[in-house]
């Protein structure tokens, strides 16, 4: 009766702590992958610089504006902004980042990018990805700026060709 009660005791604490003996799923895997490529704090950084860019754009276009036209425009904006930031928000699309994920990279896939990420080399490109985003955007600029009289002079080109 001891020895039943014994092996029951020890099937127990085996069915008590499901998931201990198994291996990650693939779900948190991939969260796990998203944690370590701070994905949020990419996301937030993308919905500022979208932000930003609607700025510009606002005050690009209206040149010419009154202060109470540019205090109804800003209105606008602000409500349009805080709509799209709540919409895209990491918090709200969190599980859909970890759906595309899971339907674009396989199990060995995913395994290969979780290691990397944790190594050395993975943890270090992770730490200078800012100072590349950074020194690439500088770069971009640079050749747009070169670029500006030929876009210019492809616009007027176009412009005369309509009248």
């Amino acid at each position: 009766m001891s020895k039943i009660i014994a092996s029951l005791f020890v099937a127990c604490m085996f069915i008590a702590v499901p998931g201990q003996a198994q291996e990650p799923t693939k779900q948190a895997e991939i969260e796990r992958i998203l944690d370590l490529t701070n994905s949020a704090a990419s996301v937030d950084k993308i919905l500022d610089q979208m932000t930003s860019m609607i700025n510009s754009q606002m005050k690009a276009q209206m040149p010419k504006a009154t202060p109470e036209q540019l205090a109804q425009a800003q209105e606008m904006q602000n409500k349009m902004v805080e709509l799209i930031k709540s919409r895209l928000s990491w918090t709200r699309m969190r599980a859909e980042y970890v759906k595309v994920d899971a339907d674009l990279y396989s199990d060995s896939e995913i395994d290969g990018l979780l290691a990397f990420y944790e190594s050395p080399a993975g943890r270090g490109y992770l730490e200078k990805m800012p100072l590349m985003a950074q020194r690439m955007m500088a770069a971009s600029q640079a050749q747009m700026g070169d670029l500006m009289p030929e876009i210019q002079r492809i616009m007027k080109e176009s412009a005369q060709k309509k009248q």
